[in-house]
C-alpha cells in the first residue's frame, strides 16, 4: 500500500516540476538581457546592435544591454556566448565571421559556430567598402592593383581581425588578382581608420556604417564594394568584380542573431518574433537602409539554411593560400 501511494506523489511531484519549468519559461524575459557584441564601441557591429537594442527593451518589458567585448576578430565574445547559461538573457549579434569563416581560418578557435549556437534570426546582408587612405596616390582597383604589383609585398590593408569577413575580402583579392597586400588586424572599425587616415596602413575593408561618414567627408578614398549588390548610399563607387583582374570577386557579410545552444524554444520564438517586428520599425528601416543592409528577417530555419550555404562556400575558399592561421 505503501508503494501504491508513493507512486502518485512522485508523479504529483514530476507534473510540479514540469509545470514550474514552464511558467520559468514563459515568465521569459524576467531580467536584463545582455547583448553582446565582439567589437569595440563605435563600429558598423556596435551600432547595429544599439539601433536593435533600444526597441527590442521596449517589445520585450526588459532592459536589453549592448556588451562590448571586442577582441580576436569577434571570436572573445562568441566563446563567451557559447559557454553562458542558455536561458535565453545572454544572446549576440555575429556575422559569418565570427560563425562561419573562425574555424576555417584559425585551428585554434575552441567552438564550432554552427552546432554551438541557435540562429535565432537574420538581420541583413550588406556590401563591404574597399578604402585608400588620403595619403595613397590610388583611386581605383585597378591602380591599387597595378602599385601591388609594384611594392613587392610592401603595401598593406587593415581588417578588423583574423579569419573576419573583412580578412578574408582582402586575401581573396590577394588570390584573384596574384598580388601580395599584407594584412594588419585590428580590433574594430574605429582605430582602422585612425591608422588608414594617418597613413600607417594603405587600405582598408570596411561594413558601410562605419566608414559611410568618413567617405562623405573626404577623408578616405572608395576603391570598390566587395559586393555586386549595390545601394544608393554607395551610387558612384563600382563594384570591386568590375575590374578586369576580379571578374568573379563578390563576397557580402550576413549579420544575424544568435543564442547558446540548448536555449528553450519558446524563448527562440520570441526573440524571432520581437526581433522580426524591430526590423520593420520606421526608425530602424531608415537605418538598414543607410547601411546597405538587405534581406532581413525570416525564420530561424531560413536563417540556419543560409548559414549552411555559406559554409560550404567557405570550405571552397578556405585554401592554404588565402593566409588561413594554421
Amino acid at each position: 500500500m505503501a508503494q501504491l501511494a508513493a507512486f502518485p506523489l512522485k508523479a504529483l511531484a514530476a507534473l510540479s516540476l514540469a509545470g514550474a519549468s514552464a511558467l520559468a519559461h514563459a515568465a521569459w524575459p524576467d531580467r536584463p538581457i545582455s547583448l553582446v557584441v565582439g567589437f569595440t564601441a563605435g563600429g558598423s557591429a556596435d551600432t547595429l546592435a544599439r539601433t536593435i537594442a533600444e526597441p527590442l527593451a521596449r517589445r520585450l518589458g526588459v532592459p536589453v544591454i549592448v556588451d562590448n567585448v571586442a577582441g580576436a576578430g569577434g571570436t572573445i565574445a562568441t566563446q563567451r556566448v557559447v559557454r553562458a547559461k542558455p536561458d535565453g538573457n545572454t544572446i549576440i549579434l555575429a556575422s559569418n565571421s565570427e560563425i562561419v569563416l573562425a574555424r576555417h581560418f584559425n585551428n585554434a578557435i575552441a567552438y564550432d559556430g554552427i552546432q554551438d549556437l541557435r540562429p535565432v534570426t537574420l538581420v541583413g546582408v550588406m556590401p563591404m567598402v574597399l578604402v585608400a587612405g588620403p595619403k595613397v596616390p590610388v583611386t581605383s582597383v585597378e591602380a591599387m592593383l597595378a602599385r601591388a604589383k609594384t611594392q613587392a609585398g610592401a603595401d598593406t590593408f587593415a581588417s578588423s581581425g583574423i579569419g573576419t569577413a573583412l580578412h578574408i575580402a582582402g586575401e581573396m583579392l590577394n588570390q584573384q588578382a596574384k598580388v601580395s597586400i599584407q594584412h594588419v588586424p585590428y580590433k574594430g572599425g574605429v582605430p582602422m581608420l585612425t591608422d588608414i587616415i594617418g597613413g600607417n596602413v594603405d587600405y582598408g575593408y570596411f561594413m558601410v556604417p562605419s566608414v559611410l561618414a568618413y567617405l562623405k567627408e573626404g577623408k578616405v578614398k572608395p576603391l570598390g564594394t566587395t559586393s555586386k549588390t549595390n545601394c544608393e548610399v554607395l551610387q558612384g563607387i563600382p563594384a570591386m568584380s568590375a575590374s578586369k583582374a576580379l571578374p568573379n570577386y563578390d563576397f557580402g557579410v550576413w549579420t544575424g542573431i544568435f543564442a547558446p545552444k540548448g536555449v528553450a524554444d519558446t524563448v527562440v520564438t520570441r526573440l524571432n518574433t520581437e526581433i522580426n517586428a524591430v526590423m520593420r520599425e520606421p526608425q530602424v528601416l531608415r537605418m538598414l537602409d543607410q547601411a546597405c543592409i538587405g534581406q532581413s528577417g525570416g525564420t530561424p530555419a531560413d536563417f540556419a539554411k543560409l548559414i549552411q550555404t555559406d559554409a560550404q562556400k567557405m570550405r571552397q575558399i578556405a585554401t592554404p593560400d588565402i593566409g588561413a592561421v594554421r
